[in-house]
């Protein structure tokens, strides 16, 4: 099985301080300025303590009819955050997404930095094509072996 590190997003990690008066609105612009689904909060040492998704805006600003520029960060933000090491099997991220019931994961190395944000969307890619690579070669295979 793979590891996280050949799957995780090349992306630049999107992360803000902890302690900032940054709003739900401010998050949104980040996010549709970075194209990502989530903006790491992070604390002075740069250690992930929440993390905040599309998902956590709709349910606690847009459901309940709030001004996104009235909501600070620490009510939208999810935390605990879960994380995983980059050295860890792909099968363990997909039990932890499946348990913590979340889509993604931001990625620490050994050093306790962050280094990317694995997404569900990148595990089914890379599902997928092993899959097409598979379907491929054995529909090659049926060729040779035809029965007469």
């Amino acid at each position: 099985m793979s590891a996280v590190s050949e799957l995780m997003s090349k992306k630049n990690v999107v992360s803000i301080q902890s302690n900032s008066e940054i709003t739900a609105l401010d998050i949104c612009n980040l996010m549709v300025k970075n194209k990502v689904g989530s903006v790491l909060v992070i604390d002075p040492s740069n250690s992930p303590i929440g993390i905040i998704t599309e998902r956590d805006i709709i349910k606690k600003v847009c459901v309940t009819n709030t001004l996104p520029n009235k909501v600070k960060v620490d009510k939208i933000m999810s935390s605990p955050v879960i994380t995983i090491m980059s050295y860890d099997s792909i099968e363990t991220a997909a039990q932890k997404m499946t348990s913590y019931k979340i889509k993604r994961l931001p990625v620490l190395e050994e050093d306790q930095q962050i280094v990317s944000v694995l997404s569900l969307s990148d595990i089914t890619t890379h599902l997928s094509k092993i899959l097409v690579d598979d379907y491929k070669r054995f529909r090659f295979l049926k060729t040779i072996f035809k029965p007469e």
